[in-house]
């Protein structure tokens, strides 16, 4: 056994980890990951990119080295499995601590880092992190380093970018760096895309390490003939069969692995309206009645009252029909945010309608106004916060007519009207 100095993937994995933290940073929104676990270890995806490729270029090192220096003597005293493992540990456990600093990093502000099921998103990044240590391990075995360890390099990196940006969005899950599309405040991840990655590299793993004990296929053979092609036929067999299984289990999936959470995972709370939140969103606090005050006022206005304001994720309901307004929310929203997302609420409901006619550019327009009048006013009367906008748009109105025009032009856009701008309004 070679010592630990001498293992390459140990003495990169310091170099590969500080990369990997300051992309982080630079392009992750840490608040997005406030009281949200889903969003936190999902996150953790992107920096597969070289937790992966280092596992890659490690063992592919490794490899290479040890077909340049094993003897007869090695080959028939050591079994393959005790070879492999002494090659492949270093390697797979440096890619490995890169990842999970990653996901603790993410999940400690999530306040769910003792969440079992997120987890099983961390076995699906090691057994990922594992596919790729076997691809370069094969590659070793088959090729001269010089060829090897550039090609598993390049080999690895044009996978993950391959089904990131594939148009056929079941391929995106075989790698598993596009689970970080989840998650909103008001979704879940979808499971089914954490099983397809272990599912996948599991199997594509088993497949990799049963070509790489066979014979080198570009060298002369050593093993008869029949057993050469059972060993291909065992590796090719399992690559294959990985990806119809991971395909199979992706294939419902579409560009952004969630599922909006149900009706039962929100707490209701209040009255005149009802305000219902998810754990999630109360992370922050519970502010509710912020929420319930910023619609009140509109309503009061003459606005359709609303039962129940929720945060659920329901494009298709009506206040009107209903009862139910819908409003987004956040736990990192600051509180002139929780106002403006309340009292946009309205107008966000109509322009889910928005009728598909020659007339769209008007409507839209038209709902640009309502939705800058409404917020303006909600914030002014809730946080005696002042802003311009609205003024310079409807200055000709006095209040009284400016409300008047926002209540006719919510009733026009409800029913596909087209309004009469007001006056200066662009």
């Amino acid at each position: 056994m070679l010592p630990l100095k001498k293992r390459p993937s140990l003495w990169l994995m310091p170099i590969f980890l500080i990369v990997a933290l300051v992309y982080l940073s630079s392009y992750t929104d840490m608040d997005s990951v406030l009281g949200n676990g889903p969003a936190a270890v999902s996150g953790a995806s992107t920096t597969l990119l070289f937790s992966c490729l280092l596992a890659s270029i490690g063992s592919s090192l490794e490899s290479s080295r040890e077909r340049s220096s094993r003897g007869v003597l090695e080959l028939s005293s050591r079994g393959y499995s005790a070879r492999i493992f002494d090659r492949l540990w270093p390697t797979f456990l440096a890619a490995s601590v890169i990842q999970i600093v990653i996901v603790v990093y993410l999940l400690v502000p999530s306040g769910q880092l003792f969440e079992p099921k997120l987890w099983l998103v961390v076995v699906g990044y090691l057994l990922a992190i594992l596919a790729h240590s076997a691809f370069g391990y094969l590659l070793g075995q088959w090729l001269p380093g010089r060829f090897a360890v550039p090609l598993a390099l390049v080999l690895s990196y044009l996978f993950l970018a391959f089904t990131g940006t594939s148009d056929y969005f079941p391929i995106h899950y075989l790698a598993g760096m596009t689970l970080n599309g989840c998650c909103m405040a008001a979704q879940s991840l979808d499971y089914r895309a954490v099983w397809t990655l272990i599912v996948f590299s599991s199997l594509i793993s088993i497949g990799f390490l049963a070509l790489a004990g066979n014979s080198n296929p570009l060298a002369k053979k050593k093993i008869s003939g029949r057993a050469s092609k059972g060993k291909y036929a065992l590796g090719y067999s399992f690559i294959v069969f990985a990806l119809v299984a991971g395909l199979s289990i992706s294939s419902p999936l579409d560009g952004t692995p969630v599922v909006n959470d149900a009706a039962e995972d929100f707490t209701c709370t209040g009255h005149r309206p009802k305000v219902c939140l998810n754990e999630v969103q109360r992370f922050g606090g519970d502010r509710s009645e912020l929420v319930a005050q910023s619609v009140r006022i509109l309503s009061d206005l003459g606005f359709p009252e609303a039962d129940r304001v929720t945060a659920e994720r329901n494009d298709d309901a009506k206040v009107v029909q209903t009862g139910v307004l819908v409003t987004s929310f956040e736990p990192w929203y600051t509180d002139d945010q929780v106002v403006y997302a309340a009292a946009s609420s309205y107008s966000a409901e109509v322009l889910n309608h928005l009728c598909d006619n020659d007339d769209y550019d008007k409507q839209y327009a038209a709902f640009e106004v309502l939705q800058d009048w409404s917020t303006a006013y909600a914030l002014r009367s809730v946080l005696g916060i002042d802003t311009e906008s609205s003024n310079q748009k409807l200055r000709s109105m006095s209040p009284r007519q400016q409300q008047d025009w926002a209540l006719t032009t919510y009733e026009q856009l409800s029913r596909c009207e087209v309004p009469q701008l007001p006056k200066g309004s662009k």
